[in-house]
């Protein structure tokens, strides 16, 4: 199952915390999601950047440079675990289209009709490689531009379309631009948690630090600042990670309101893990049996200590 990780802040910051540190960082888990990585964020002059490729994470010095270095106030990270499509840089998340940055977890059919959805909204230009994200990403700008520009209003009809009419087995999904964020958990298949960080000058929050016995992670740059990072799980143990309801879509506007809602239906298709092909069933059991794995190896450890 790929990993999803996005960070929104009120002033640029670094993510190497996230990134490289955290005892449950991308890194950590591009271990078991090795079949590619990128990086989007929004530069200092609101232009979405990206970069990405179709290597793990951890044995990219690309990535870990990329990830000590950016500075930024809003970020997208992911790595992938293939459902079984190419790995080649087309098929490697974040999506940049139109200046906006989506990435995605999950599986969905692209049938004939999702096809002609896309290419109706003038968006089929969009589509390089051969994975249901791309197309996914592609009816969400479709949509954006068919609602002049709302990014909310364009991500809630592409999936409110995409579950009346696409068999689909979980979407999980990030979409940023200069000013907003977007993450939709849908349905509950796939865990996706989200962290809001208050401060304030007149009562900041301590510097983000975690320490393990073999890890230890520390951030000045969120010490005074507000922040909202979203992720497949949660990256340290802070007790604020809230897990995301089936079906909620959080947004982050620009007036740095974060706001919760469950504007989608039911599936019209629920695809069940055994009607999923071989390779992307693999791919979204593969998460599960190494969390299972690590909770396995850190009892094993605690007994013999």
């Amino acid at each position: 199952m790929c990993r999803l990780f996005a960070l929104r802040s009120d002033q640029p910051v670094t993510a190497d915390l996230w990134l490289l540190d955290a005892p449950y960082s991308l890194l950590h888990q591009s271990r078991f999601n090795a079949d590619g990585t990128g990086l989007g964020w929004i530069d200092e002059r609101g232009q979405a950047r990206l970069r990405k490729r179709p290597v793990a994470a951890f044995e990219s010095e690309a990535f870990t440079q990329v990830a000590t270095t950016l500075r930024a106030r809003s970020m997208m990270a992911h790595v992938r675990l293939s459902s079984g499509t190419e790995h080649c840089e087309e098929n490697t998340h974040p999506f940049l289209q139109d200046g906006i940055l989506s990435a995605h977890n999950g599986v969905l059919m692209v049938t004939e009709e999702m096809r002609q959805r896309v290419r109706e909204l003038d968006a089929g230009h969009h589509v390089h490689g051969t994975t249901d994200s791309e197309w996914l990403a592609a009816l969400v700008t479709g949509e954006v531009a068919a609602h002049g520009g709302n990014l909310r209003a364009g991500v809630v009809s592409a999936l409110s379309w995409t579950i009346a009419h696409v068999p689909v087995y979980s979407v999980n999904l990030l979409v940023m631009t200069d000013t907003e964020l977007i993450a939709v958990r849908l349905p509950a298949t796939n865990e996706l948690w989200v962290l809001e960080r208050a401060a304030t000058a007149e009562a900041p929050r301590e510097p983000l630090e975690q320490s393990s016995d073999s890890l230890r992670a520390r951030s000045e740059g969120l010490r005074d600042t507000r922040s909202v990072v979203v992720a497949s799980e949660p990256m340290d143990d802070d007790p604020a990670w809230r897990l995301m309801d089936s079906g909620e879509l959080i947004h982050l506007g620009a007036d740095g309101t974060l706001r919760s809602e469950h504007p989608f239906g039911p599936l019209a298709h629920a695809l069940s893990l055994e009607e999923l092909g071989l390779s992307a069933a693999a791919s979204q059991a593969h998460a599960a049996q190494a969390r299972e794995q690590e909770h396995r190896r850190r009892r094993l450890a605690e007994v013999g200590a």
